[in-house]
């Protein structure tokens, strides 16, 4: 095989169009160095294997020039098949949303049990956000939902005090103990602290 000089932004170009033809239907109808090139580039050791070739002689083989690209080639690639993901990921989220809405009327209050996923923050900011798997409560079977909610700073305090004072009331009732505690479960210290 001959090295090919002169690689530019048409081969840059080039190795990604293999690159994403190799990853959809496999290597077939690409000359030798192109399916040793998308095989590193698409990190598939196997299809190496395939043709007898170790890592170290596909980069012997694919040259230098390709060599130099396939980094730049695999990082758009990665980058391309990330966001890619996530739009599929994301439509069919609104999809699911958009359905689970036309279901229970957009005019109407929908009514969620929350279990928390997580939670982040941008440090040095006020905002704080939850994500939340949400199950429609109701007698009909619907699809959990996952959602992010976003806090504003203004609304911190208001939130804060408004949980806080449900959790002291709760314990604080007669009997001491709130209607829902497990039996071993105790107070926390944070309601007396906040």
């Amino acid at each position: 095989m001959t090295n090919v000089s002169n690689i530019g932004s048409a081969d840059l170009a080039h190795l990604l169009g293999k690159a994403r033809d190799a990853a959809s239907s496999g290597p077939n109808g690409m000359s030798t160095g192109e399916k040793l090139a998308v095989a590193l580039i698409l990190d598939r050791p196997d299809w190496l294997a395939a043709m007898s070739c170790t890592i170290a002689e596909a980069m012997e083989r694919v040259g230098p020039d390709w060599l130099r690209l396939i980094p730049m080639v695999a990082r758009q690639f990665g980058r391309e098949h990330h966001d890619a993901a996530y739009a599929a990921a994301e439509k069919a989220r609104q999809a699911k949303l958009a359905q689970f809405v036309a279901q229970q009327g957009a005019d109407d209050e929908m009514d969620f049990a929350a279990t928390l996923v997580t939670y982040g923050d941008a440090p040095g900011y006020r905002d704080v956000h939850f994500t939340f798997d949400l199950e429609p409560v109701g007698d009909e079977p619907s699809p959990t939902i996952r959602a992010r909610i976003r806090f504003r700073p203004e609304d911190g305090e208001q939130i804060v005090r408004h949980i806080t004072g449900v959790h002291r009331f709760a314990w604080d009732r007669s009997g001491g103990r709130p209607i829902d505690a497990k039996p071993d479960e105790q107070r926390p210290r944070w309601i007396d602290s906040a």
